[in-house]
């Protein structure tokens, strides 16, 4: 077995595995900018932000997001029932990591469009304190 050069930091990669089976799924990565630059949002606000989404796959968008806690749904005690889904902190933090990326990307030569879907300030947090990154 190699020998790591001396301070070298080990990162196990595998847990990227993982993540990378939910977050580079094509409308994931958009649902959390939406849901980081806006707050709260209802399945149809999403599906109309969106634009060219099926109900499908923003339903497993949605499912798979919140099954590995990057989104929290809550239902509220409407008649009828209403479902608002929200970042959770570590969907919050996922989309801090996202934020340079896009800048770093633009300052590359891609131009932030006003059809850029994350913007580097975020939604305040419904019942949380607004973290600035």
């Amino acid at each position: 077995m190699k020998e790591p050069h001396a301070g070298h930091n080990d990162l196990c990669l595998c847990p990227l595995t993982g993540i990378l089976d939910v977050v580079a799924k094509k409308w994931a990565l958009l649902v959390i900018a939406i849901l980081g630059n806006e707050g709260d949002k209802g399945f149809n606000e999403l599906k109309r932000e969106l634009g060219s989404i099926s109900p499908k796959p923003l339903s497993d968008t949605l499912k798979n997001l919140e099954r590995i806690g990057l989104v929290r749904r809550r239902i509220l005690s409407t008649s009828p029932p209403t479902v608002k889904y929200s970042l959770t902190p570590d969907g919050r933090e996922l989309r801090g990591y996202l934020v340079p990326m896009l800048q770093w990307v633009s300052r590359m030569g891609d131009s932030n469009g006003p059809g850029c879907p994350i913007r580097a300030g975020e939604a305040e947090p419904v019942s949380e304190k607004k973290t600035k990154y």
